[in-house]
Order: C-alpha cells, then sequence, then structure tokens
C-alpha cells in the first residue's frame, strides 16, 4: 500500500479520483439557487400562494424532508449581479430542493413547475417520505 502512495503514478490516480468524486458534488448542491429574473418571477408566483414548503434535496441522500413555514418572502438580486434568487425568510433557497403543497398531501418541486431545468430531482414527493419542522 505504501508503494502504491510513493509512487507518481499512483499519487496521480488518487489525486485524479479525489479530484473527480469532489468536482460532482457540487454539480447537485446548487442547480437552481440563482436563476434568470423571469424563472425567480414564476417561482415567486408560485410560492407566494403558499404558507409553507418543504426542503428536500434527493441527489444528497436526504432520508426526510424538513417543513418550514414561509413568514417572508421575496426576490433579490444575488451577489454575482446578473441572476436572480428566492429568499425565504431571509435565506436564499436552491428551488431545485423546495416543493410546495398544491394539494392536501400533495407536494409539488417548485423549480420543475417554474420549468427550470433542473435534473435528478422528483416531480412529487412520496406521501411515505417523513417530514419534520425546520
Amino acid at each position: 500500500m505504501s508503494r502504491l502512495i510513493s509512487t507518481g503514478k499512483g499519487m496521480a490516480l488518487i489525486c485524479g479520483t479525489f479530484v473527480l468524486i469532489t468536482g460532482t458534488v457540487p454539480v447537485f448542491a446548487d442547480q437552481a439557487a440563482w436563476v434568470s429574473r423571469s424563472e425567480a418571477v414564476s417561482a415567486l408566483e408560485i410560492l407566494a400562494k403558499y404558507e409553507r414548503i418543504r426542503h428536500y434535496c434527493a441527489p444528497c441522500g436526504d432520508k426526510e424532508a424538513t417543513e418550514e413555514a414561509i413568514e417572508s418572502i421575496g426576490l433579490f438580486k444575488a451577489k454575482d449581479g446578473s441572476f436572480w434568487e428566492i429568499r425565504v425568510n431571509g435565506k436564499g433557497v436552491d428551488l431545485a430542493y423546495v416543493y410546495f403543497e398544491k394539494k392536501k398531501g400533495k407536494w409539488i418541486n417548485t423549480a420543475l413547475e417554474a420549468k427550470i431545468d433542473v435534473s435528478d430531482v422528483p416531480k412529487e414527493l412520496s406521501a411515505a417520505l417523513p417530514a419534520t419542522a425546520h
């Protein structure tokens, strides 16, 4: 084992694998945290009708959703000035992982409903998925 680590090829393989693995994780992290103004407006129009949301990140391996009451919601320019974000209770949210209750017990993905291109997220949360208060 120490021989593998001490060789240039072995170290390059280990480093390359590490970069590959860690480089793919952020792909899931911020899919729709910053979006175009029109996308943000669409999402805001959807969420403004509801009193609570659920946060759930399937690509992150979440085992349960967390529910949050909407006390305040707004549209803000993102730090870079080119994109926009939705803030719920003063904190920016990634719309790919935010769900709203369209009908009793039917939680719908906000980004997909607002026609924002995201991947690896369910359109609707399973009724069997547990939720805890945020």
